[in-house]
C-alpha cells in the first residue's frame, strides 16, 4: 500500500485567493466573481426586486428620446409617493434649512468656532476639480450660523464659484440668499453621496469586509460580524459601479453632478484616507452645545454607549476563544495595514491588542447599522425633489438633458431607500434588540429604531 503525504488545503490561502484585493485599493476587485460565501442570499433578492417591481414603468420612461425629456419628471414624479420636503410648506425657510443641516441626510458636519459673530459653521471644499462647462459648483461654500440659547439661526453664507474671482457672503434677507442656500444644498449633496455615504460607509467597511474575510474562520468574533458584512461586497460590487463607474462608462452620480468620473473617484478616495476605527466615536462629529431641535448627536450616542456595552459582554463571554485563534486576528490586522490608503499621520488599522479589537468591533457594526442607515434612508427626503435638493446646478436648465438628469436622481434615490432589508429590530439579538428598545425614546426624534438595518446591503 503506497501512501502520499499530501497537506490538506489551507483555509486561509483558499479565502486570499477568493476575496481578491482592487489595484492599489483596500477593497474588493469589483472585476472578480464574488466567492460564494458572500452572493446575495434569496431573502435579499427577493427584498430587492420587490422594491424595485413599481419603478418598471419610469425606467422604460428613461429609455425614451431627449425630446421628450420635459416629460419625464414628471412622469417619474407621479409614479413615487412624496418626499418630506414637498410635504412641507415651509421648506426654503431658514428654520427648516437649520433643522435639515441638524437631522438630514448628511449630519454631523458642524464645527465650533470661536472669534466670530457666529459660533459654528459648515464648510464643504471642492479642490481642483473639473466642473462641466455648463455646471455651477463652489470652489468651497461655508454656511455659518448663530447660537442663541438653545437654537440655531443662519448668519451668513460665504462662497466662491468655480469660474469666478470674486466671493460672495449674503445674509438673511439679501437679494442672493435664496440662491445661496439652494447652492449649499447642492454642494452638501454632492459631497453627501461621495464623503459620507459612498466613501465613508460602504467603501469604508468594504476595507474592513476584506481583511475579516481572507481570515477569519473560526475566531468567534465570526459570529458577531457575520450579520453586519451580509450583502456589503454584493452592492459594492454591483452597485458602486452603477453610482460611480469606471474609465469606460460614467455612473449615475457623475452623470448628475458637474463632475466627472475621475473628479467623483478621486474625491472618494480622499474621503477614505482620513478615516479609521481608532480612537473614533461619534463625539468626534457632535456638538459641544446643547441645541434643542438637534436629534442626531442625542441618537449617535445612544446607539454608540448601546453597540460599546454589546460588544463588552461578547467579548467577556468569548474571550478564549478569541484569543485561540487569535493568530485570524493577526492575518486580518496584516491585511488592513498593507492595503490600507489610510493617511501616514492618522497612523495604521493594525490590530495589535484585545482593545484594539473591541474596539474596532464597535467601529464597524455602529457604521454599518446606524450611521449607513441614516445617510442612506434619508436621501430621499431631501433628494426627492429637485426644486429643493438638486445634485447637480446647470447655467442652462432648458437643456433637455437637465430634465432627464432630475428624473434619474429621483429615481435612484427612490431605489436606494426602499430596499429595507434584515431590519436590526427583525434580525438582531435578543440583546441587542431590548437595548435599542430601552432607548427608543433617544433614537426615534432622528431614525426610527425599525428602520435601522443590520448591514450595508443597499
Amino acid at each position: 500500500m503506497t501512501s502520499t503525504n499530501v497537506s490538506p488545503p489551507n483555509p486561509v490561502t483558499n479565502l486570499k485567493e477568493q476575496f481578491v484585493y482592487a489595484e492599489g485599493l483596500p477593497t474588493f476587485d469589483a472585476t472578480k466573481e464574488l466567492p460564494e460565501a458572500v452572493q446575495p442570499t434569496p431573502h435579499w433578492e427577493f427584498r430587492f426586486k420587490k422594491s424595485f417591481i413599481g419603478l418598471k414603468a419610469v425606467g422604460q420612461l428613461l429609455t425614451v428620446p431627449t425630446q421628450n425629456a420635459g416629460q419625464l419628471e414628471l412622469s417619474a414624479v407621479s409614479y413615487m409617493r412624496p418626499n418630506l420636503t414637498r410635504l412641507r410648506p415651509d421648506k426654503f425657510s431658514d428654520q427648516f434649512f437649520v433643522e435639515r443641516r441638524l437631522n438630514g441626510f448628511n449630519p454631523g458636519q458642524f464645527k465650533r468656532v470661536e472669534n466670530q459673530p457666529w459660533q459654528y459653521i459648515i464648510r464643504y471644499e471642492f479642490n481642483d476639480v473639473q466642473v462641466d462647462e455648463n455646471g455651477i459648483l463652489p470652489q468651497y461654500i461655508e454656511a455659518r450660523f448663530c447660537l442663541d440659547g438653545q437654537e440655531l439661526h443662519p448668519h451668513s453664507i460665504e462662497y466662491l464659484l468655480y469660474g469666478e474671482t470674486e466671493k460672495q457672503t449674503p445674509q438673511p434677507g439679501d437679494l442672493g440668499w435664496s440662491e445661496a442656500k439652494k447652492l449649499f444644498r447642492c454642494a452638501e449633496f454632492i459631497s453627501h453621496e461621495l464623503r459620507s455615504h459612498l466613501g465613508a460607509t460602504h467603501l469604508n467597511m468594504d476595507q474592513y469586509a476584506m481583511g475579516y474575510y481572507r481570515n477569519v474562520v473560526n475566531n468567534p468574533i465570526k459570529e458577531l460580524l457575520d450579520p453586519h458584512f451580509e450583502g456589503l461586497l454584493n452592492i459594492n460590487r454591483d452597485g458602486l459601479t452603477l453610482l460611480v463607474g469606471n474609465e469606460v462608462k460614467e455612473g449615475v452620480v457623475p452623470n448628475l453632478t458637474v463632475l466627472n468620473y475621475q473628479n467623483t473617484q478621486g474625491i472618494l478616495l480622499e474621503s477614505l484616507q482620513s478615516l479609521t476605527y481608532r480612537n473614533w466615536s461619534p463625539r468626534s462629529q457632535t456638538m459641544p452645545d446643547y441645541i434643542v431641535n438637534n436629534h442626531f448627536d442625542q441618537a449617535a450616542i445612544a446607539m454608540w454607549n448601546i453597540l460599546t456595552d454589546y460588544v463588552k459582554n461578547f467579548f467577556e463571554r468569548h474571550e478564549k476563544g478569541i484569543k485561540d485563534y487569535w493568530s485570524e486576528i493577526e492575518g486580518m490586522s496584516n491585511d488592513l495595514s498593507t492595503h490600507s490608503i489610510l493617511k501616514p499621520e492618522l497612523g495604521t488599522l493594525d490590530i495589535k491588542t484585545m482593545s484594539d479589537l473591541r474596539q474596532m468591533c464597535v467601529y464597524i457594526i455602529y457604521i454599518s447599522t446606524f450611521q449607513h442607515s441614516w445617510v442612506n434612508n434619508k436621501q430621499y427626503e431631501d433628494g426627492g425633489d429637485v426644486e429643493y435638493a438638486t445634485l447637480g446646478l446647470w447655467k442652462d436648465n432648458n437643456n433637455p438633458t437637465v430634465a432627464a438628469r432630475n428624473a434619474k436622481q429621483l429615481t435612484t434615490l427612490w431605489n436606494l431607500t426602499s430596499v429595507r432589508y434584515n431590519p436590526i429590530m427583525d434580525m438582531g439579538s435578543t440583546e441587542l434588540k431590548d437595548a435599542l428598545c430601552k432607548h427608543r425614546e433617544q433614537i426615534n426624534p432622528g431614525i426610527p429604531i425599525e428602520s435601522i438595518l443590520m448591514s450595508i446591503s443597499i
